[in-house]
């Protein structure tokens, strides 16, 4: 069997790193494995084929903010690819992020329908069934159930400057989708599958593989973090600071700083510079991280993380903290409720602070300890990355028989 998996990047961010675990995987149970990818941090990558270069995404990234056509552009680039899908001739494509500039999304789906190739798609986000937009429920708007046009989202996930294409974007997707006679739809929460089911891919097989963390890597490590904080005898929360610090939920992270006792900390995560001069006394800005070492130590030594994020399609970052031991408080809507159990770690209503300060007060009555096995225990039974990733082993055996 021979599988090939296209990606944005390869070994970087949260979809790369996916990608080069199931690549690895693939490789380690015998199957040939390929990947493409647009960027890399990897010297190397084995059997590996970078689509395009910085110059042609540069240029796609421009016309693409005239009208918001990403994925439209790219065609040099997109042709020498194909060419490279000839010459490996996969029994299976699978499809990850594909809208960073440096792809021809149309042509690639029509070479796929006319070689008659079992193709496999990951939904990382909402991209692949909207007119364009990653997600949608911070406006309120379902015209993908149907067909898009006047996108409320037009200046926002991918800039459209001059013309409104979405009505555009969206028929393509939904003629180009329809031609792959083989077309297996997987996402990485029930909340995604579900929704996808609903408008373009709802007569197609679909199936939820949620992402994975490594227990062994993600595990309750001791630092002398709290010391260098300040912070040696606080009940320390944990937050995001692109959440926190977000202005649709300014009123949260106000009540949250005002409710603060003289025994609580917030540790505000990835503050930027220009943000830490005007944080209220008991919240300490942590500059971007970079370092994953450094990141564990963080989620190790707070006693609960809260992150008030409004939409994600699942939400590696509280899947991560409770595999360290650390209890998370998310909000629930779409796929991030799926991160929590509610039992060692808790979703609430969006703007619910009032759940939040109780959940942060029950939380600090019992003590991290109470809940950190369980959170470990939650994490290893429901991602545990080389399980859950051994699901597309699966996948990809059951689909080519």
């Amino acid at each position: 069997m021979r599988v090939l998996q296209v990606n944005a990047v390869y070994g970087v961010g949260s979809t790369g790193v996916i990608v080069e675990d199931i690549h690895k995987l693939c490789i380690e149970k015998g199957i040939e494995s390929y990947a493409a990818y647009s960027t890399t941090n990897r010297s190397e990558v084995p059997n590996g084929y970078r689509i395009g270069n910085n110059l042609g995404k540069k240029v796609h990234a421009l016309f693409s903010r005239i009208n918001g056509k990403q994925a439209y552009f790219s065609r040099n680039a997109t042709v020498k690819f194909l060419k490279y899908i000839d010459e490996i001739k996969p029994d299976i494509v699978h499809l990850h992020n594909l809208h960073s500039n440096y792809i021809n999304l149309n042509m690639l789906l029509k070479y796929l329908a006319k070689n008659d190739i079992k193709t496999v798609i990951t939904l990382h986000d909402c991209w692949f069934y909207t007119g364009g937009c990653f997600h949608y429920t911070s406006v309120d708007c379902y015209k993908w159930l149907g067909g898009c046009g006047n996108c409320p989202k037009k200046m926002a996930d991918t800039p459209a400057y001059l013309f409104d294409s979405s009505k555009k974007i969206f028929h393509d997707r939904k003629k180009y989708f329809s031609r792959i006679k083989n077309l297996t739809v997987t996402g990485v929460s029930q909340w995604i599958v579900d929704e996808a089911k609903r408008g373009i891919f709802h007569k197609n097989n679909g199936a939820v593989i949620y992402n994975g963390v490594d227990t062994e890597v993600f595990c309750p490590t001791a630092s002398d973090v709290r010391k260098k904080y300040n912070s040696e005898d606080k009940f320390v929360i944990l937050a995001p600071a692109n959440k926190m610090l977000s202005p649709v939920n300014k009123a949260v992270f106000e009540n949250a700083a005002e409710s603060l006792d003289d025994n609580s900390v917030i540790w505000l995560l990835a503050c930027p510079k220009d943000k830490q001069g005007d944080l209220p006394d008991k919240v300490i800005p942590i500059d971007f991280v970079t370092e994953r070492e450094e990141l564990i130590k963080l989620y190790s030594a707070a006693d609960v993380m809260f992150n008030p994020t409004r939409e994600e399609s699942l939400s590696l970052l509280n899947v991560e903290c409770m595999s360290c031991g650390t209890p998370v408080i998310t909000f629930k809507n779409t796929g991030v409720k799926e991160t929590v159990d509610n039992e060692s770690s808790f979703a609430v209503e969006n703007d619910d602070v009032q759940a939040v300060l109780e959940k942060l007060d029950f939380i600090k009555e019992k003590g991290k300890m109470f809940f950190s096995a369980n959170c470990q225990k939650h994490v290893a039974e429901k991602f545990e990355k080389k399980k859950n990733y051994n699901r597309y082993i699966e996948l990809y055996t059951e689909i080519s028989d």
